[in-house]
């Protein structure tokens, strides 16, 4: 490891819990590998959307989806920055990328301890419908000191990668004005068409408007 792991405080984990909405395991086990991923890459917290890039697999509508907030609490990576990209692939797992090195790190949780999560009362409850806010913390509290305090090596697989095959996009600055709507579009996401531009379900309209009838 570049340096030594960092520690998650009881502070960083209430203001993560306040952020995601809801105390469960799967959130921190997000924190936790978004800042073994920065210590093992030797980076800090992204501040801007070109410092990092963290790639999650975890996808929609599964039992630990919460991963994806703890990666982004810790790593600084985010939707609206535009350095946190999603790959549905229905896995647990991250790939966090120094973009000036191009040095990356892919971080998952071993295949034993994801799987044995499905007989804990915690997910059981969950499969069941209980809403994870109306949990007794009793089921959940353990969970997460496990997932905190266990050595990194139990609980997670590491990779690494020396030269990452990613391109970064520019950043737009550009934007111009739908002839239709009206609302403002990134120049990137518009279309020009007979002298005006239009945003993607404006043009389509334009189209088809402009189409000889059958």
């Amino acid at each position: 490891m570049t340096r030594e792991e960092t520690r998650i405080s009881p502070e960083e984990l209430e203001a993560a819990q306040y952020f995601h909405g809801h105390t469960c395991p799967a959130m921190p086990q997000g924190l936790r590998a978004g800042h073994l991923a920065m210590d093992l890459l030797g980076v800090n917290r992204a501040r801007g959307g070109s410092e990092l890039v963290a790639i999650v697999e975890t996808g929609d509508h599964h039992f630990s989806g919460c991963f994806v907030d703890g990666v982004m609490f810790a790593t600084g990576c985010t939707t609206g920055k535009g350095n946190l990209v999603r790959k549905p692939l229905g896995k647990f797992a991250v790939t966090l990328i120094d973009t000036k090195t191009l040095s990356a790190v892919r971080v998952t949780p071993h295949y034993e301890r994801m799987s044995q999560c499905l007989t804990m009362d915690f997910f059981k409850l969950r499969a069941n419908g209980v809403p994870p806010y109306e949990l007794d913390p009793k089921v959940v509290e353990p969970l997460i000191n496990d997932v905190l305090t266990k050595p990194w090596e139990e609980i997670f697989a590491v990779q690494t990668f020396d030269q990452y095959p990613y391109r970064k996009e520019p950043e737009v600055f550009d934007a111009v004005q739908c002839a239709h709507c009206g609302e403002l579009v990134v120049t990137s996401y518009a279309t020009s068409y007979q002298g005006h531009w239009y945003c993607e379900p404006c043009l389509d309209r334009a189209l088809h408007a402009a189409s000889p009838e059958s």
